[in-house]
Order: C-alpha cells, then structure tokens, then sequence
C-alpha cells in the first residue's frame, strides 16, 4: 500500500469471497485491485466499485492488521470536495489465504504467457472447480476449453 498511496477504501461486503480495494495516492489518483492483490480496472465513476467503505490511512490499516483500535486520527473519511474528517472503525484483520487460492495463483503466475487474455475474470469459477476436486491445471483448462475455444 504504502508504495502506491496513504489512504485506501474497501468494498462493502456481498460481491464476493474476498474484499476488492482501492489505494489513493496523494494526488488523488486511484488504483483498484481484487482480493488476491491483482489490478483492477477503474470503473465509469473512477472507482473499483459502486459501494465503498469511507477511508483509511495507513496507519489505520496497520492498526487493524496489528488488532489494535483505531484512534481519532486514525481513519480518514473525506467528501467528495475534500471535506472534513469524521470517526470511523477500523476493519478486521484479513485472514490468510486458503491452499486453492494460493495453488491457483501459482499455476497462473508459472503459465501466464501462455493463457488467454481475459481469463482472470473466470477466477472465481477456477476456484470452485478446484475446491470440488479439480487440480489447478485441470481447472484452467476447463475455463480456457468452456470461454475461449471456439
């Protein structure tokens, strides 16, 4: 976080498994990454995604990681315009990552020059094929064999 901004926002719990997030430089510009740390595209409102959490400071996050409260200083909530400050609570510590995410990104890291473009919006579905038995390999092959063979 610290290389790419002082400040970030979560998104609001529903839209999947692990939280997306976006960081905020200093100058206001924003990078969006999903729950296992890859770059996002911003979306139309120049966001990562329509319902966000207020933000957080750096030492906020860390706080939250070290399970330690958050003092008044600690999070940061501005308006659109720059407004003021206002309290909020810290976020929860994530926990670690479970063996198929860990498998799966593995195998997308050693093979990415030769998977297809787009194929890490299928991540999720990679997953679950993994958790019901599949290995990484069979996994990825299925999604490329379902949404890119023509």
């Amino acid at each position: 976080m610290e290389s790419y901004g002082d400040r970030v926002q979560f998104e609001f719990p529903g839209h999947g498994k692990y939280p997306i997030y976006q960081i905020i430089g200093r100058s206001e510009r924003k990078m969006g990454f999903d729950g296992k740390h890859l770059l996002l595209r911003l979306n139309d409102t120049g966001n990562v995604a329509e319902s966000l959490s207020s933000e957080f400071s750096i030492d906020a996050v860390r706080n939250a990681i070290n399970g330690r409260r958050a003092t008044r200083s600690g999070t940061v909530s501005r308006t659109a315009n720059g407004g003021g400050a206002a309290r909020v609570r810290a976020a929860a510590p994530k926990a670690a990552p479970d063996t198929v995410e860990r498998d799966k990104y593995a195998y997308f890291r050693e093979h990415r020059d030769t998977l297809p473009e787009g194929i890490t919006q299928y991540a999720d579905e990679i997953s679950q094929l993994m958790r019901v038995g599949k290995t990484a390999e069979e996994a990825f092959r299925q999604i490329v064999e379902q949404h890119f063979q023509a």
